[in-house]
């Protein structure tokens, strides 16, 4: 089989030209160009990551790296995101390397393997990640983007979903059903995606004048911890006793709102009728969970892509400035709150 010495010798050309024709990059003469594919095709040369990385410098290797908590609270969301960006790398030969950290991560002692022997061309940060993390990876400077999430006061690469207009969407089909006493439940605003939802659902209840600010604050039950089935069934109950005519519910996520539903049905009500329900995400448990949610679908596969292909741009282009780059939802009215499908 030939390698990419072979192409260099035969071609009278250095591996650093060869480099430039594989990926596209500089200028290499017209001729030489020519000479070194005819070469390629002379020589049945199909380049392979070993090639690859003795002429880029790279291995093809990805990092994604997701907190634990995340792992198991929100497994549903982030392993779309995960498939997503794996689907996208095998277009491009490259492997995506999954691990995670702990929330008090500390580099002298947590750093994951593929970092500790630099085996990763760049890394995906899914989901709220410890910000010493981020800080090591800045210092370090290895490409990076963040997915779903963003540190406060810092301007990093990253991938988003359209939080705040997808919350305020969801919270408008309720008004527009007639509800007007809407409740909020979910987990820590120290993630920027729960705290943009939580905006959307106030600004849309303040547009519409349902309530106001105080009313809002007695419809709200926010939890500092991470989302999960558990806070949406407090969540209901802390509502309930504090306002009695609760008529719907907006959740931050579908991990929530099952909480919520199963919180409902103990207490023998009934959903729609009594009270409405709407989530967010369009994990797959939302479309067979009895009512079937309604819920603001993210594309998760779409958002995995999208991170894969920024983080590739911030390879190969490193001292271009950051990027934002948004993902739009979509309101998807199941039974919850009356569809009839």
């Amino acid at each position: 089989m030939s390698t990419i010495k072979d192409i260099a010798k035969k071609a009278e050309v250095s591996i650093s030209t060869i480099s430039l024709v594989l990926n596209n990059k500089g200028y290499v003469k017209p001729e030489t160009r020519k000479k070194i594919l005819d070469v390629m095709e002379e020589l049945n040369y199909k380049p392979s990551r070993s090639a690859r990385k003795l002429a880029t410098r790279m291995n093809g290797n990805i990092g994604f790296i997701i907190w634990e908590s995340h792992f198991y609270e929100v497994e549903m969301f982030y392993s779309q995101v995960f498939l997503g960006m794996e689907y996208a790398a095998r277009k491009s030969d490259s492997y995506i390397l999954l691990t995670t950290v702990k929330e008090n991560f500390d580099p002298k002692i947590d750093l994951p393997r593929f970092l500790k022997y630099n085996d990763i061309d760049g890394v995906a940060l899914a989901g709220r990640v410890p910000h010493s993390l981020v800080e090591y990876l800045d210092s370090k400077r290895i490409p990076f983007v963040l997915v779903d999430y963003l540190v406060p006061g810092k301007n990093y690469n990253s991938v988003q979903i359209d939080n705040y207009n997808g919350a305020y969407a969801a919270v408008q089909h309720l008004v527009e059903s007639g509800r007007k006493r809407i409740g909020f439940v979910g987990g820590t605003f120290f993630h920027s995606s729960i705290k943009e939802r939580y905006r959307g659902y106030k600004e849309c209840l303040e547009t519409y004048k349902i309530m106001d600010s105080e009313q809002i604050s007695n419809y709200t039950y926010v939890e500092n911890a991470e989302t999960s089935p558990a806070i949406g069934e407090k969540g209901l109950v802390s509502l309930l006793n504090r306002e009695p005519k609760l008529d719907a519910v907006f959740c931050c996520n579908d991990s929530t709102a099952m909480g919520v539903i199963k919180e409902v049905h103990k207490k023998q009500l009934k959903i729609p009728d009594d009270i409405a329900i709407i989530g967010f995400d369009d994990i797959p448990n939302s479309a067979y969970c009895n009512p079937r949610l309604t819920t603001v679908r993210v594309p998760q596969l779409v958002l995995g892509k999208e991170a894969f292909n920024l983080l590739n741009e911030v390879i190969r282009h490193p001292l271009d400035p950051p990027q934002t780059r948004i993902i739009t939802t979509e309101l998807v009215k199941r039974e919850s709150t009356g569809f009839k499908e």
